[in-house]
């Protein structure tokens, strides 16, 4: 007979619960300060607890910082796997895919930052994440390729589009403030509105309200 009707999580899962604290708690101060300017005291500190116990989770800030890329990866296959089950065409696989990857990045992670200093990683670990950069990129592509198929992607250079598409969503970070004007949600809707609207072969009218939400000033650090 289970402990508790399996109401309480188990050792391990409780473990991977402040794991998942942790990485969190990383990704939104390398956000803040830079993978650089950020340390493990930084981190122990906002989560209330010692350096020490974090090292139960993670060796060095090298390997913390891996476990925000890996987990952003993660989110990442995840999201456009989903993308890919509920679209009918290329260009609404990528939307669909692209928008629940960015809605959960800025809304729960704060990751995307930490892929424009990809460099700030070292040796077997780094080699690791560019692999599954390249292969997400590479399903993305296709997706470009499928939507020119289908007549929804005007045609163009998929790499290119690609490109285009990642570099948009992964700034946000560089001015989303989550305590801000606009909701996750809000943002994740209009800047894939915005972005992809240049691929459709057949753009019509925005789809999504907050493709005119009121401009409010940046909130800035």
């Amino acid at each position: 007979m289970s402990r508790w009707a399996n109401a309480v999580p188990d050792r391990t899962e409780q473990q991977e619960l402040k794991r998942k604290a942790i990485i969190r708690a990383a990704a939104r101060i390398f956000s803040r300060r830079g993978c650089h300017g950020a340390t493990l005291d930084d981190v122990a500190d906002r989560l209330g607890v010692s350096k020490a116990a974090l090292y139960r989770y993670v060796r060095n800030k090298n390997d913390l910082l891996f476990a925000c890329h890996e987990e952003a990866m993660e989110i990442a296959d995840r999201t456009l796997t989903e993308g890919e089950r509920a679209g009918q065409t290329g260009l609404e696989k990528i939307r669909l895919g692209m928008r629940a990857y960015l809605a959960e990045m800025i809304g729960e992670l704060g990751v995307p930052v930490l892929i424009l200093e990809e460099n700030a990683l070292q040796g077997e670990e780094a080699e690791k994440i560019y692999a599954l950069r390249d292969a997400y990129e590479m399903r993305m592509r296709a997706l470009v390729e499928a939507g020119m198929e289908d007549g929804s992607i005007v045609p163009m250079n998929p790499k290119l589009a690609v490109f285009m598409l990642l570099g948009a969503i992964h700034w946000v970070t560089k001015w989303y403030k989550p305590d801000g004007a606009w909701s996750a949600d809000d943002v994740s809707d209009a800047l894939l509105e915005l972005a992809t609207r240049g691929l459709a072969a057949n753009p019509g009218p925005a789809l999504n309200a907050s493709i005119h939400m009121t401009a409010t000033p940046m909130n800035r650090d």
